[in-house]
């Protein structure tokens, strides 16, 4: 029984303060950093290629209840993170982006989904011959290779249409 109530939001504030000796830790030990500029770019690449629904996790260690999203409707545009932390008893399960009994997640250990390849499948201009499709890794295969249950690309995108 998927448990999807009770969930607490709140965003982080960019502003904070925290000890110099912090930097270069990675995000989750930057947060409150005094240099604005240096947060909000750990930020910004911490959301490259996420989407805005797509919850993640900034550290594997604690009880596996908090996780964060982007949020992408900051001030002039600014990237924050929206935090959620699940109820007592639950934790986070990425595969399924929801509170689960913490029992039934299995992929604590984990900071985010695992990323799947995907093919190049819109172009301005061709780049295989007709009655191919180019993979993600690049290389064109034929169009009948793709969704045939048989990684043919050499990074499987073709199976991740």
């Amino acid at each position: 029984m998927l448990i999807a109530f009770g969930l607490v939001f709140s965003f982080f504030a960019l502003s904070v303060k925290a000890d110099a000796q912090f930097r270069g830790k990675g995000l989750a030990a930057n947060f409150g950093s005094t240099d604005f500029q240096d947060f909000q770019d750990e930020v910004t690449t911490l959301c490259e290629d996420r989407t805005a629904n797509e919850y993640f996790r900034l550290t594997t260690e604690g009880d596996c209840r908090d996780v964060v999203r982007c949020d992408r409707a900051g001030v002039a545009g600014t990237i924050r993170l929206a935090s959620v932390k699940c109820p007592s008893g639950l934790a986070f399960d990425l595969e399924r982006q929801t509170c689960d009994w913490k029992a039934s997640v299995n992929n604590c250990d984990r900071l985010s989904k695992p990323r799947l390849a995907k093919p190049n499948l819109h172009t301005l201009e061709p780049v295989c011959p007709d009655g191919q499709l180019q993979c993600g890794s690049g290389e064109c295969i034929a169009r009948e290779f793709f969704c045939d249950s048989r990684q043919d690309c050499q990074d499987g995108s073709d199976e991740n249409v």
